[in-house]
């Protein structure tokens, strides 16, 4: 008899987790409306609010979009199997208690060696992103114990994302620019995560009943310099990176990926754990880039909401002219 599995979220990784979870397994999406990606991906799709409407119930429930501990305190413990809650590797901090949250004012956190599941992190609580993901993680692992199943991605890519970061290169090249500013463009490794990779390890896990908490990245952590090699490449639009200096005062040439030493997180433990080999940015970033160039949308902000959050206009052309000229 088939298990089911109630995947709550539309995004990229509910995406993968139809996908992954397609054989075997009756599958329900639930979320706030129907995806777009719906229709060649299809299952049951229920309306689903939080706070409004029940918590799904199945053998497996994975909520791609569990913020905060209120979240998975619905869910109950008797008519949920195993709960895959997708979390951060933004939780974790370095010696002197730095996060990705805080860099900006208390500096960016540094770390001597790859991040495992070891490294300390924000204590939970209501501040920020990091310390509600964690307070979200403690609060699931009470509620099921052992049955409670917590992935930590990084900077994740893949198709039908609403913070495609591969964007921030796509769009310059689709625009014509022969010359993109970048700065740290060897120095900024900024761990990356293969949305397919999510699925899978979820689907292992879930197939495996393990519980626990994973880090799920991708073997190597491309520099700034390396993503942008890769799309050119693979676009056949061909642009000169310029090195610019990092200054506080600005914004030009910091892409979605910048940071002024590497942050690289260690995914051993899960493919250990799984058998299973995990991705390399590239090529497995190539979908994603062929899906951006395809679907270049009139209106990048209402597609990739999440791209407008960033604290500054990612498409300066003139200031970044400017800024180049004085190199």
């Amino acid at each position: 008899m088939a298990r089911s599995v109630a995947i709550v979220g539309a995004g990229q990784i509910a995406y993968e987790m139809v996908a992954a979870f397609s054989d075997d397994w009756h599958i329900t999406l639930h979320a706030r409306s129907a995806p777009q990606w719906l229709g060649a991906m299809p299952c049951p799709f229920v309306p689903f609010v939080r706070g409004e409407d029940e918590p799904p119930s199945a053998d497996c429930v994975i909520d791609t979009i569990a913020f905060d501990e209120g979240d998975v305190l619905g869910y109950d413990p008797d008519r949920v199997g195993r709960l895959i809650a997708i979390s951060s590797a933004s939780v974790y901090q370095d010696a002197d208690g730095r996060t990705l949250d805080e860099a900006a004012t208390c500096g960016f956190p540094e770390f001597a060696d790859r991040i495992t599941e070891e490294q300390a992190t924000a204590a939970p609580g209501p501040d920020t992103y990091s310390t509600r993901k964690i307070r979200m993680e403690t609060a699931a692992r009470a509620r099921l114990g052992g049955r409670a199943t917590i992935l930590r991605p990084c900077a994740i890519y893949g198709l039908w994302s609403r913070h495609p970061r591969e964007y921030w290169f796509v769009k310059r090249l689709l625009d014509g620019r022969k010359r993109i500013p970048v700065m740290h463009p060897e120095v900024s490794r900024f761990q990356t995560t293969n949305a397919r990779d999510i699925a899978e390890f979820a689907l292992e896990m879930a197939l495996g009943e393990i519980g626990g908490i994973f880090n799920i990245a991708d073997e190597n952590g491309p520099s700034v310099a390396d993503i942008a090699r890769y799309i050119c490449e693979f676009t056949g639009r061909h642009a000169e990176l310029v090195e610019v200096p990092a200054n506080k005062n600005s914004t030009i040439g910091r892409t979605p990926w910048s940071v002024p030493r590497p942050f690289l997180v260690d995914g051993s433990k899960a493919r250990t754990t799984c058998s299973r080999a995990g991705s390399t940015y590239w090529p497995n970033a190539r979908n994603a880039v062929e899906w951006l160039v395809e679907n270049n949308p009139e209106d990048w902000r209402a597609a990739f909401p999440q791209l407008t959050v960033y604290p500054w206009d990612l498409f300066d052309y003139a200031a970044e002219d400017a800024a180049m000229d004085a190199v």
